[in-house]
């Protein structure tokens, strides 16, 4: 029961946004629990939310291996190295998954989009707009094959598919996002030439590269990362030039200064040091 009520609370965490407290939480039960497939699969989706995709692939990973048929843990394997970059075992984990479940839209769109980083298209057209006329109900595959769409150099086409999104889901965040994307870049469609570079822009911005996506950055903690450096940069320089009084001028400068001094470049390096590494 208590582990129950822990994968119910992780679950809700990571469905409101707080994948690091879910992923905290999920780590003494996962050593404790090493079988529990259910708190492997949750770690995979916090690690994904939390762009730390080696890890969320590692815990996909063995959550498959658990249930090596599983689609839910196709899934996320596919969705972990698509952001990985490595995308034939991307495109083969869900290729996988919809042929364990067929029909199922999620495993349709993870295909697609599998395909869509890849760079493939054309492919991930043609599967996509396969799953959103089978599950013309579900308002992700509908905008999922509108990107596909406007990819192709289709934008009136892919404007519609996110209209019939909206239909299904009037606050339905991601056909938003796209709908304003699709408008802006739009602006810029003047003639048949323009047409093309825009869709290539687009295509070209879905791609992931072979090394995988960057890291998310966290700009407070871009900023935390640039104020220690600048002060550790600002101490040391303070050192030194109260090192060469002393030693070359003669000056007689005080030893709690000195050591003062000594300490706040220290931990300036060191907090210098942490935020570089948790960036």
């Amino acid at each position: 029961m208590q582990t129950e009520l822990l994968l119910d609370q992780a679950g809700d965490l990571i469905s409101t946004g707080r994948a690091g407290q879910a992923a905290t939480l999920l780590t003494p039960l996962v050593g404790a629990e090493p079988g529990n497939g259910v708190a492997w699969l949750l770690m995979a989706r916090a690690r994904m939310a939390l762009g730390s995709y080696p890890e969320a692939l590692e815990a996909a990973r063995t959550a498959l291996a658990l249930e090596p048929q599983g689609v839910e843990e196709l899934f996320w394997v596919s969705a972990a190295y698509t952001a990985l970059g490595r995308h034939e075992l991307a495109i083969t984990a869900a290729v996988a998954a919809c042929d364990e479940d067929p029909g199922n839209p999620r495993t349709a769109e993870r295909h697609g989009r599998a395909l869509l980083a890849a760079g493939r298209t054309a492919e991930a057209t043609l599967v996509l707009e396969a799953a959103a006329e089978i599950a013309h109900y579900d308002a992700d595959v509908q905008v999922a094959y509108g990107m596909a769409l406007f990819a192709a150099g289709r934008p009136l086409s892919a404007r519609e598919l996110y209209a019939r999104a909206l239909r299904l889901d009037p606050q339905h965040a991601r056909a938003l996002a796209e709908l304003r994307r699709l408008s802006a870049a739009e602006q810029q469609i003047k003639d048949a030439d323009s047409l093309v570079r825009v869709a290539d822009e687009f295509a070209e911005s879905l791609r992931v590269p072979a090394g995988g996506v960057r890291r998310r950055t966290d700009p407070a903690r871009s900023a935390a990362a640039h104020l220690a450096a600048v002060t550790f940069a600002v101490c040391l320089g303070a050192l030194l030039v109260l090192a060469v009084l002393t030693r070359l001028a003669g000056v007689d400068v005080p030893a709690p200064m000195f050591v003062s001094m000594f300490c706040v470049t220290g931990a300036a390096a060191c907090l210098t040091a942490h935020t570089r590494r948790r960036r």
